[in-house]
């Protein structure tokens, strides 16, 4: 069976993120569970029978119509499943962690949750349920703080006889024999956790037998960290041996617990020794001296009459055994202070090593290192996790070992900034010279969180944001000049090229301006031409003709109409507007065609070829004009208006019939682009698997690692949202044709 590792899916349903804990016969991961759209804890049961017969949220089938009543207290259980031969119980994630966490700390961190899980006993028992299997690993912390009771494996109703099972450290005695189930078995493991959280570790650790639990007393409880007296007298009262002996119940435990954090009985100090009260020391002196004096004369009777007879016999064996005796009991209590001395010293090296690889990763996070540096700086997390695993199980030299792994993955990753910081700006500056503004954006910004005193990086963000600003003054003046507002078009453009000279399409538009400026000056400068011709004005009319020659170097036309006044005669200047106007209909010139039949009009108003020329060039003109301006803008096919126009001008293209061939190339050149803006493009998303993603105006495709969406070309907003943390938005342009580069949305930065 494949090995449970991070990004693991499991049935097309579960994508295994990081692994949780791990108890006797099953680990617990946290999963992203694609069919809630949310993340769960994953309990993952291993093979065995012994194993699944614990998969059921709840041991007992009594107690499955009773846990509703007290949802408010426990882990929500969502089901149980069989998927890739494991067997699966899926259930709420508790972000909060274990009661563990505790451990040894004041009451005063730990006080609250304490009494919550007293609240959960007491609702738990009201419905007469019993637990069986309270400890500090099965309280849970939902997010908002609050504890839960998990794991109901062993719970059944109170009253019934069941096999033995549960911690041993938190069993009662009454449950170790196989007695009926009580509150009291509860009480007394609520005790054992208030045991466990004040000393540490929980009673007869670490070498519990079932006869010290019937039979040894509690062993002496020393607090770790400041408790209430109070609190400390009522865990060993929980822990009696007989349930009579402890609290009758879990609201009087709550009363108590109420009681003792208002500070009533006094604080019992951390690690403090009880010593004896001299006056009483005095007193008890003083009773057992006459005792003590009659105890000395019996031994002297018995010295006198008995010893004598036994002593030549038996003393010589006596003092051998007592010896060996003496000498293993101080072997034994020398090996346990080893013991204890090399249990300390391993948690003060672990505890040496988590200071200094939280320390390293605390910079490192600070400095982005998850964007740039995403895979090693997870494997250094996941270190540390597992080794705060480790050392919650008091593996203290496991601990160590994991953090001090992970301070060697941070440490790299520190010898890698200065190459990481290069790399980023390298990738800014490619981006702002293709002007890729928000690609450079994203890189400048990851550079100034690298390093925050960075000039290159903080001139990039300027210059990106100004070549925006370039961008959209722009489009501003594109969308003037398309309007014929040809003034504010090119004060437009030379805003735009004052604030980034190399601003995309600003001197563009300043050469279309001026040509068409040119055009308009020597189509105005014919016209005025010949209406002086047509007015008898000859002088004015080559004056005219001359303008526009020089305008138009070349211009057969203006050279013929000066020809034309030469010889003087309006037939000769009306044949040659009628040659200029075939002429330029057969080489698909309609604009110019138009414009020499209007002026053969001009000149005799009566002329049929004249007013059919105008009618047969003005859709002519007016069509190629058409598809030509959507082919050198082919953009305005991104959105459904300027795909509809090129439908219209296509089919209207095609009802001229037998279309010349500047018509033709130019039909065939708007299909080609009209196609290619219908032609959907992949669009590679990636993330982090916690962020919610979505497209504005498009659709939303909650969390993943990596995703492609086809979306045709255009331009699209990604939107990244995660619950406490800044959103993000990324700009993307799709253009037809090819896939856009990846790219990423996470939600990093906390609010």
């Amino acid at each position: 069976m494949v090995e449970l590792t991070p990004g693991l899916e499991l049935g097309a349903r579960f994508v295994l993120m990081r692994r949780l804990g791990r108890g006797g016969s099953a680990e617990v991961w946290l999963a992203d569970d694609r069919e809630r759209g949310e993340h769960v804890a994953l309990k993952i049961l291993d093979d065995g029978e012994d194993s699944v017969k614990g998969t059921q949220p709840f041991g007992d089938a009594s107690v499955k119509g009773c846990v509703p009543f007290t949802a408010q207290f426990i882990v929500p259980v969502h089901g149980l499943l069989e998927i890739d031969g494991r067997t699966l119980v899926v259930m709420e994630y508790m972000p909060g962690g274990d009661l563990g966490q505790f451990r040894g700390r004041s009451f005063e961190s730990w006080g609250r949750h304490a009494d919550e899980v007293a609240a959960a006993l007491e609702a738990l028992h009201a419905q007469q349920l019993v637990h069986r299997d309270l400890k500090c690993s099965n309280v849970l912390l939902d997010a908002e703080g609050r504890a839960r009771l998990s794991d109901f494996a062993l719970a059944v109703a109170a009253g019934a006889r069941v096999p033995t099972g549960g911690s041993p450290y938190n069993a009662s005695p009454q449950q170790l024999r196989g007695e009926a189930a009580k509150p009291a078995d509860d009480l007394y493991a609520f005790g054992a956790l208030l045991y466990e959280l004040i000393a540490g570790h929980p009673p007869y650790y670490p070498e519990i037998t079932r006869d010290l639990v019937l039979h040894e007393p509690v062993p002496p409880l020393v607090p770790r960290g400041v408790v209430p007296v109070g609190v400390r007298e009522l865990a060993l009262r929980l822990l009696a041996k007989s349930p009579r002996e402890r609290p009758p119940s879990a609201a009087d435990v709550r009363a108590r617990l109420a009681a003792a954090a208002t500070g009533e009985g006094g604080i019992m100090e951390p690690l403090a020794h009880a010593l004896p009260d001299p006056a009483r020391a005095a007193a008890r002196s003083s009773r057992l001296i006459p005792i003590a004096i009659a105890a000395a004369a019996l031994v002297a009777i018995a010295a006198v009459i008995w010893l004598p007879q036994r002593f030549s016999a038996e003393n010589t064996g006596i003092a051998a055994d007592a010896r060996a005796q003496a000498e293993r009991q101080s072997q034994a209590r020398q090996a346990r202070e080893q013991s204890e001395a090399e249990r300390i010293a391993a948690r003060a090296d672990a505890e040496t090593a988590r200071t200094a690889f939280e320390t390293a990763f605390k910079a490192l996070d600070a400095r982005a290192a998850a964007r740039w540096a995403t895979a090693v700086f997870a494997e250094a997390r996941d270190a540390g996790a597992q080794a705060a695993d480790r050392y919650a199980a008091e593996k203290y030299a496991e601990a160590a070992a994991g953090w001090k792994s992970g301070s060697e993955k941070l440490a790299a990753l520190e010898q890698q900034l200065p190459k990481s910081l290069k790399e980023t700006l390298r990738r800014g500056q490619v981006s702002l010279a293709e002007g890729k503004t928000a690609p450079a954006r994203d890189a400048f910004e990851l550079a100034l969180a690298i390093d925050a005193a960075n000039t290159e990086a903080q001139a990039g963000i300027a210059r990106a944001a100004k070549r925006d600003q370039a961008f959209a003054i722009v489009d501003a003046a594109v969308a003037d000049e398309s309007a014929g507002r040809l003034a504010a078009a090119e004060e437009g453009f030379r805003r735009a090229l004052a604030l980034d000279p190399a601003a995309t399409g600003a001197q563009d538009g300043l050469a279309r301006l001026a040509a068409r400026r040119a055009g308009e000056a020597y189509a105005a400068a014919m016209s005025r031409g010949f209406a002086g011709l047509a007015q008898g004005r000859n002088d004015a009319a080559r004056r005219e003709f001359q303008s526009a020659l020089a305008i138009r170097p070349g211009s057969v036309e203006a050279r013929d109409a000066i020809a034309s006044l030469d010889q003087g005669q309006k037939a000769a200047a009306l044949r040659m507007l009628e040659g200029r106007a075939r002429s330029a209909e057969a080489e698909e010139r309609w604009d110019d065609a138009l414009t020499a039949w209007r002026e053969a009009a001009g000149l005799e108003s009566s002329l049929e070829s004249a007013r059919e020329g105008i009618e047969r060039a003005t859709p002519r003109a007016e069509l190629q004009r058409r598809i030509e301006a959507l082919n050198r803008e082919p953009q305005r096919l991104w959105d459904p208006a300027g795909r509809a126009e090129a439908r219209n001008l296509l089919a209207t293209a095609a009802a001229a019939g037998n279309p010349r061939q500047r018509l033709a190339a130019a039909t065939r050149e708007l299909e080609r682009l009209a196609a290619a803006a219908a032609t959907p493009v992949k669009l590679r998303l990636q993330s982090d698997g916690v962020t919610q993603v979505a497209i504005y105006r498009v659709g939303q495709y909650g969390t993943f690692s990596e995703r492609d969406v086809e979306l045709l070309p255009g331009k699209y907003t990604v939107v990244g949202t995660r619950n406490g943390f800044r959103d993000v938005r990324r700009e993307v342009v799709l253009p037809p044709g090819a896939a856009a580069p990846a790219v990423v949305v996470r939600c990093e930065e906390p609010i």
